[in-house]
C-alpha cells in the first residue's frame, strides 16, 4: 500500500483536530520548548542530510518517503514533522509528553548518525 504525502497530511490534521477538542493542554514548560527546538534541529539535520541521498544516486529508506523524492517534498515533510510533533507534544498530558519527546529526539538523532557514519552523508546548515 502506497502512501501519499497529501492523505498523511489530511489524516495527521484530523486526528490532530480531533485530539485539541478532547484534551484541555496542560502547561507549557520552558522545559518542553527546549525538547521541541532539539526536535526541530535533528529534524533540521536530518532532511539536509535527505536532499543529498538523489544527487549522489541513492535511495531514500523511510517507507514513508518515496526513494527519490524532490527537494520541495522533503521540505514539506521536514516543516509537516516540526509542526506535526509541537501539536502533539502540546495535546499531551504531562506525564506522557516528555516520554514522547525523549524518544522522538533520540530516534531522528540515531537517524542523523547513522546517515552521518553509514552513509557518509554530511549536516549542511
Amino acid at each position: 500500500m502506497k502512501f501519499s504525502i497529501r492523505s498523511l497530511t489530511l489524516a495527521l490534521g484530523l486526528s490532530l483536530s480531533v485530539t485539541a477538542r478532547a484534551f484541555t493542554p496542560e502547561p507549557w514548560t520552558r522545559t518542553d520548548t527546549l525538547w521541541e527546538l532539539a526536535y526541530a534541529s535533528a529534524v533540521a539535520a536530518d532532511c539536509t542530510q535527505s536532499m543529498q541521498i538523489t544527487p549522489s544516486g541513492r535511495y531514500e529508506r523511510n517507507p514513508v518517503l518515496p526513494k527519490h523524492p524532490s527537494p520541495n517534498t522533503f521540505k514539506f515533510i521536514c516543516a509537516a514533522s516540526v509542526a506535526g510533533h509541537f501539536a502533539i507534544s502540546y495535546c499531551l498530558p504531562v506525564k506522557f509528553r516528555r516520554d514522547w519527546q525523549v524518544v522522538t529526539v533520540f530516534l531522528e538523532t540515531a537517524a542523523v548518525t547513522d546517515n552521518y557514519f553509514r552513509a557518509g552523508l554530511s549536516i549542511k546548515f
